[in-house]
This record gives structure tokens, C-alpha cells and sequence, in this order.
């Protein structure tokens, strides 16, 4: 008899056991699926070619190849708001193969269609400044912004504030950062492009710093024409002051300050376009801007095709002609952007 009761309690034990991990089984596999749907991954793929055939003070003659590949993996707290992982590395092709440092990414997301805000260091998906202050082929290097940014957009247009955040202060460094903001705003077909960019640069340690103040601001009032035949057509002109100061440089008068008047061109016609800027004044000295602008003369027209041109891959090859004070140089550019993602499905 105690054996019948034995046996029955460990049947009844073994079948409460199974239910328990039969219903931690489906707890565990309901909520996975509830998550993964908010899980979310991109991975993308650039390639940089970059020939330059300068032949004045101003430029140098170099040639860029490179491939980069990045990837990030990202959680959707709602449906506005969301964290991301991550990074790049880039193969400059010619050289060796881990002559570059993996970049990280790791910040938070806050997107609405009117407000899309990131914070931490984010990837960079395009150049808010013009060439003059912020020469876009930093981005070859420096994928990444490692601080802050917001863009506003409004029916008019959109306004992005930057903060970027390069060296932190500690025994050896003293702080490195830009900030600024650009942005774009429109009624009917006239529009108006501003644009201000400032960058603070310390260097020796905390009692022997030299500090380097330089930065720029822009303003331009366009047209864009409606044309039926064209897929857009827009001119603009306008003027741009920067400055550069150096506390304890005594080889320069400091602070250098210039003025200059600024000018854009654009046309398209399916996937053929020229893209030009003219530049007449005093020459900058922007560290990270485009050094042909120090020229004070200076023009550059782009004749570019577009060989792939949708949301998942982008391609372009571009010849470009540069006016430098009399000079005319060239240099061309093969560009091709892929990427891919999405969300985990059930």
C-alpha cells in the first residue's frame, strides 16, 4: 500500500514538474516574440574612391580607395524612441589591413516626423556643411558624430543642430569639439540656407594651453525653378565670413577673419546632373575645411552621374573641374552606398 502512494505522489510530482516547465517554456517563447519584434539591424557597405590631380599650393595630389563596412544592432522602446549598437571598420585598399582603428557606435534615438534627435556617437549620413567649412572627405576617416544632434523640420523646411565632441579633457589632452547648425527653409520657390560652424581646439596640457578658435558663418538666398523637362534646377548666392585665431601662434596676425561672396548651381536631368559652387573673396584658414577655398578665387564644377539612385543603394561618379586662381585642376570621384535592414520577425 505505501508503495501504490509512493509511486502515485512521484507520478503527481513529475506531472506538476512537466506543466511547470511546459508553461515556462511558452512564458519564456511568448515573451521572445513579443521582444523580437522590436528588435532591429541594419548593416551597410560604402566604398570611397577619391583621385584628386591638384597641381597648385593650395591642394594636394593624392588618391583615396577605400571600403568601409558598418553595422548596428538596435532595440525599439516604442515606437519614437530606441537604442543602437554597433560599429565600422574601414580597409583603405594599398594599405595594411588593420592600419585603421574600428569606430563604435552606441547611442539613444528619439525620431517623430517633425523631431529626430540622437545622442552618444551615431553615424554620420550626410554632410550638413558646405565644403568651405567642414570638407566632406573627413567622413572617409571620421564616420561618426560623438555627441549630439537634433533636426527640426517644419513645413517650411528642416534646421539641424550639431555638437560634436572630439577629445575630452584629461592629463595629456585638453578639449577638441565643433558645433554649429545648418538648415534649409523655403517658401513657394524661393528658399533661404544658413548655416554656422565653430570649432575649439586646445592643445598642451592644462598648464601650457594654446587655444585655436576657428568657424565660419553662411547665409544664401535661392531659386528653385519648376521646370517640367528638368528633375531640378535651383541657384543661389549669398556670402560667408570665417575667422581663425590662435592665442599663442605670434607667425600669424591673429585673429584671421575673410569675406567672400558664395554661390551654388544645381541641375538635373534624370541621372545626369552638374553640381557647382563658386567662391570670391578673402581665403579661409579652416583647418577642416576644403584647403582650395584659402585660394580666395575659387570654383568647382561637378558633372555627375548617377548610376544607382534608391533607398537601398546609392552610386555616383563624379568629374570634377577646380578653378584655383587661375588654375584649372581636376579630380574625380567614384562613390557607392549599400544598405540593408530591418526588423527580427516572429
Amino acid at each position: 500500500m505505501i508503495y501504490f502512494y509512493t509511486l502515485k505522489f512521484l507520478d503527481m510530482r513529475r506531472s506538476l514538474l512537466q506543466k511547470v516547465i511546459l508553461s515556462t517554456v511558452i512564458c519564456v517563447m511568448t515573451a521572445w516574440s513579443a521582444l523580437a519584434q522590436n528588435f532591429v539591424w541594419n548593416i551597410g557597405y560604402d566604398f570611397i574612391g577619391d583621385n584628386r590631380e591638384f597641381t597648385t599650393y593650395y591642394g594636394f595630389p593624392e588618391t583615396i580607395l577605400g571600403s568601409r563596412l558598418s553595422g548596428t544592432f538596435g532595440y525599439q522602446i516604442d515606437s519614437i524612441q530606441s537604442i543602437h549598437g554597433g560599429g565600422s571598420y574601414m580597409v583603405e585598399h594599398g594599405e595594411k589591413m588593420f592600419a585603421h582603428t574600428p569606430v563604435l557606435s552606441i547611442y539613444y534615438q528619439y525620431k517623430t516626423p517633425w523631431i529626430h534627435f540622437q545622442l552618444g556617437s551615431f553615424p554620420i549620413e550626410k554632410n550638413t556643411f558646405a565644403n568651405v567649412l567642414y570638407t566632406d572627405s573627413l567622413l572617409y576617416y571620421r564616420p561618426n558624430y560623438q555627441g549630439a544632434r537634433a533636426v527640426f523640420s517644419h513645413k517650411y523646411g528642416e534646421q539641424t543642430l550639431l555638437f560634436d565632441w572630439h577629445t575630452q579633457v584629461n592629463a595629456g589632452y585638453c578639449e577638441k569639439f565643433i558645433t554649429g547648425f545648418s538648415g534649409k527653409t523655403q517658401l513657394w520657390n524661393i528658399f533661404l540656407t544658413d548655416m554656422f560652424y565653430y570649432r575649439h581646439h586646445a592643445e598642451g596640457n592644462r598648464g601650457q594651453k594654446s587655444v585655436a578658435d576657428n568657424g565660419g558663418f553662411a547665409i544664401n538666398l535661392g531659386y528653385d525653378a519648376n521646370i517640367s523637362w528638368l528633375d531640378s534646377l535651383s541657384a543661389s548666392v549669398g556670402f560667408i565670413k570665417t575667422w581663425y585665431a590662435n592665442k599663442k601662434d605670434t607667425t600669424i596676425n591673429s585673429p584671421l577673419r575673410s569675406m567672400a561672396l558664395y554661390s551654388t548651381f544645381y541641375i538635373q536631368k534624370k541621372f545626369l546632373a552638374l553640381d557647382a559652387v563658386y567662391y570670391n573673396g578673402g581665403g579661409t584658414h579652416l583647418p577642416w575645411g576644403d584647403p582650395l577655398f584659402r585660394c580666395g578665387n575659387y570654383g568647382r564644377a561637378d558633372m555627375v552621374l548617377y548610376v544607382f539612385n534608391n533607398p537601398q543603394v546609392q552610386a555616383s561618379f563624379r568629374f570634377c573641374l577646380h578653378y584655383v586662381d587661375g588654375v584649372i585642376d581636376n579630380s574625380q570621384q567614384i562613390y557607392l552606398r549599400a544598405r540593408i535592414g530591418g526588423k527580427f520577425k516572429k
